[in-house]
């Protein structure tokens, strides 16, 4: 909201890219004005704490695999969109992309969504559902579809539908994943790096297939 006032108001131009900038900042800061007010002695509770380096392999290998995956399938089922970036990014260097959207989105993102809201919802941590050895529970899932929801605000931008849709479903999926390792580790970073993965390896291979495309 404040940096769409601040662009409105002429402080900040149309697609600069502050404007992704200070809205992460922002994020940022009211999560954790919102995981301080619970007092400092529980920020374990929402994932404030560090992990082992070895809890840092299965997010790496399973992101790097699944999103990979789940890049490929969004291209080629609209491989008209392969080579065009949308939302805040078409307008960023690949410098900014690597600060903005790797990174600080990345952080932010999970602040809010694995720290914050999951940690909120900790109490209902019981309940969920089970695939094979893998079980979700309620906080991971309601987390995940509520950050798979903020990215229909794609449609404001006259992104076709279906792609859309096809984004927050691909999502979803990466807040499964993203909350499910933040709740067996007991740490956002693992978190973080799965969602920054997805981001990199959507990249990856836009940039691969609309090389070999050409």
């Amino acid at each position: 909201m404040i940096p769409m006032m601040l662009q409105s108001s002429g402080v900040i131009k149309t697609n600069s890219f502050f404007t992704p900038a200070l809205t992460h900042l922002l994020m940022i800061f009211f999560a954790f004005i919102g995981i301080l007010l619970h007092g400092i002695k529980r920020f374990s509770e929402f994932g404030l704490q560090s992990c082992s380096a070895e809890q840092y392999i299965s997010p790496i290998l399973w992101a790097l695999i699944v999103g990979t995956l789940t890049q490929m399938i969004l291209y080629l089922l609209f491989p008209s969109f392969v080579g065009k970036q949308i939302g805040p990014a078409a307008h960023h260097s690949f410098a900014q992309i690597v600060l903005f959207v790797w990174i600080l989105a990345s952080i932010a993102e999970e602040l809010v969504f694995r720290g914050l809201i999951q940690g909120m919802l900790s109490p209902l941590s019981r309940f969920g559902l089970s695939v094979g050895n893998i079980t979700l529970s309620v906080p991971v899932i309601i987390a995940a579809v509520l950050f798979g929801l903020i990215h229909l605000g794609l449609l404001t931008m006259d992104v076709d539908a279906k792609y859309v849709l096809t984004i927050v479903t691909g999502a979803v999926i990466a807040g499964l994943m993203a909350g499910y390792f933040r709740e067996k580790t007991g740490s956002i970073w693992p978190a973080v790096v799965v969602h920054s993965i997805f981001n990199i390896t959507g990249s990856a291979v836009e940039y691969v297939l609309s090389h070999l495309l050409k």
